[in-house]
């Protein structure tokens, strides 16, 4: 297999880098930008760019090869799992006009079909190859089995499983066809890969999130309600990328191009414009004119940008960004009025360009241009999502101050405040903070915050012990140096033992028990002093004063 291909029914001849062969034959490429060429990945991106864009001939032959080496970069940084699994031929279609057409030509080709009408069916569940329809009939209900369930004008709940498809509008041979490339092997993917250690849901006490599993239009993602675990079904999965968009901590990426594929691709675009194009925009009706300096960039769809994201390809690039989408989310909604906000502050200029339709994207592209002063990169190597948005808005701000932006909904920052005086640094708050915006340091004693990363999810107040010690103030972002950097919110001396003077706890720990316990233990001196002793010491002081205990009992007899 060759790397790239390019399939030429341009009028004129085109000047292209020697690393794209250009063949109107046949061939097995890799990338190509023609379905005419056989290729694993067809890139229109590359036809549009040629077709608007006013660059010189220079200019389009090293750029055409840039948006074919994206291409190839998101395919080799890809973290996609396959799979596939083995399906019947039994299906279920649901109607209630009828498709006696349709069913007969699956008998035909070998299905096995039961006919419903929207009354019978009470529920589905289940996975494709292994659906289970509830069928009510006089009075009654019992289960049905089947690997595909067909249905005309479905309700919701009816297309959350794989296997289960709408078929209204769709002739017989087009359903015929679909089911034919699913059975008997029905392949899919992994589209999503997930950090537990830094879910805002897992095993958390208390629900703080779920926002991933609330947007999830089919069941791919569940909670565990008992456990506060994530279930995922990849096989359910649409690769729609709700989930990623609304995820506060980073916990969820895409496996096709996660976050340091999309690094490495921004990395291209130095110096120039990014246009940002979902598949869903059909660029072979899209005809508008490209300033030199403009590229498109690909994604699978809008809902898999995160405030990274953007602010990863600003930087890169070092030019304002430009989204072509119909219509975006409300996580989309929050990253851009972030960065945007930070932008305005920084450098006077609007950052993204959001463009719904034909008219906005050519205002847009009037708009858009190189930003001074934005460009930088940095090692995104293993890092979390929101770790890489905190180290650069750190570059942006430098030294100065330059005020405070709003997080929205879905994008949410906070200012956590400890009172000093109730503070027994019992480190709960540290425990419970998986996003290490708050952290312990051993060495002086002390509780430290990091605005930069903290998610404002509220988990440390709902695990401190002392009433009114923590408090979260939630929606705004400092843009100063302190942001950044760890802050001491709380410390303490630690206490000898009086026994040993070991340091074992702190001070204010110590005085707090030893002031609820001494009013029970009355006189008994011994287990008063082990109130003010290590471990080590209090077992010692205890037993002896039990074997002293013994012996006066001894003595009298």
């Amino acid at each position: 297999m060759k790397e790239f291909g390019f399939y030429n029914d341009f009028d004129d001849a085109l000047m292209l880098n020697e690393q794209i062969e250009i063949n109107n034959e046949n061939g097995d490429y890799l990338v190509s930008n023609s379905p005419k060429l056989k290729a694993n990945i067809i890139a229109p991106e590359i036809n549009f760019y040629l077709k608007n864009t006013t660059a010189s001939v220079l200019e389009k032959a090293k750029n055409t090869l840039l948006l074919y080496e994206a291409r190839a970069s998101a395919f080799d940084m890809a973290k996609d799992v396959d799979y596939e699994k083995e399906v019947g031929k039994n299906v279920v279609i649901v109607s209630n006009s009828g498709r006696e057409e349709l069913a007969n030509l699956l008998k035909e080709n070998g299905y096995k079909v039961i006919e419903l009408t929207h009354f019978e069916v009470k529920f589905i569940y289940g996975a494709a190859g292994e659906l289970s329809v509830l069928v009510l009939r006089a009075n009654d209900e019992f289960e049905v089995d089947c690997d595909f369930f067909l249905v005309e004008n479905a309700r919701d709940y009816m297309l959350k499983q794989s296997g289960c498809y709408e078929i209204s509008g769709l002739k017989d041979e087009k359903v015929l066809e679909i089911l034919n490339a699913k059975s008997p092997k029905f392949r899919y993917k992994s589209f999503t890969q997930y950090d537990s250690s830094i879910c805002q849901y897992h095993e958390r006490r208390t629900e703080i999130c779920g926002r991933c599993a609330e947007v999830c239009p089919t069941v791919a993602i569940l909670k565990e309600d008992e456990t506060k675990h994530l279930v995922f079904s990849q096989i359910d999965c649409t690769n729609c990328g709700n989930c990623i968009s609304v995820c506060p901590s980073g916990s969820l990426d895409s496996t096709l191009m996660p976050q340091s594929s999309f690094a490495t691709i921004a990395k291209l675009y130095k110096d120039k414009v990014a246009l940002i194009v979902s598949e869903e925009i059909n660029l072979e009706e899209l005809s508008v004119s490209l300033p030199q300096n403009v590229l498109p960039f690909v994604i699978l769809a809008p809902h898999l940008l995160s405030q990274t994201h953007f602010l990863t390809l600003l930087q890169e690039s070092g030019a304002s960004v430009i989204l072509y989408s119909k219509s975006l989310g409300k996580g989309e909604k929050d990253a851009i009025s972030i960065v945007n906000q930070i932008y305005e502050l920084k450098f006077k200029e609007q950052a993204i360009h959001h463009a719904k339709d034909k008219a906005e994207l050519e205002s847009a592209l009037k708009k858009a241009k190189l930003i001074d002063g934005s460009q930088h990169s940095i090692n995104e190597y293993a890092l979390p999502k929101r770790e890489i948005f905190a180290k650069r808005l750190e570059l942006i701000v430098g030294e100065n101050d330059l005020g405070v932006v709003k997080s929205g909904e879905m994008i949410r920052y906070g200012e956590v405040k400890i009172n000093a005086e109730t503070c027994t640094l019992c480190l709960s708050c540290v425990g419970a903070c998986n996003v290490s915006a708050l952290v312990a340091d051993k060495k002086t004693n002390s509780i430290l915050f990091n605005p930069s990363v903290c998610t404002a999810c509220g988990y440390c107040e709902l695990s401190c012990a002392e009433k009114n010690t923590i408090s979260l103030e939630v929606g705004k972002l400092a843009l100063k140096p302190e942001t950044f950097v760890y802050s001491e919110l709380a410390h303490d001396e630690l206490f000898a033992c009086v026994e040993c003077g070991k340091e074992f706890a702190t001070k204010k720990a110590v005085e707090k028990i030893a002031a609820i316990m001494q009013p029970r233990f009355g006189n008994d001196r011994a287990k008063i002093k082990a109130l003010y002793c290590c471990a080590d010491c209090k077992a010692k002081i205890m037993v002896q004063a039990q074997l002293n205990a013994m012996r006066e009992d001894l003595l009298n007899g």
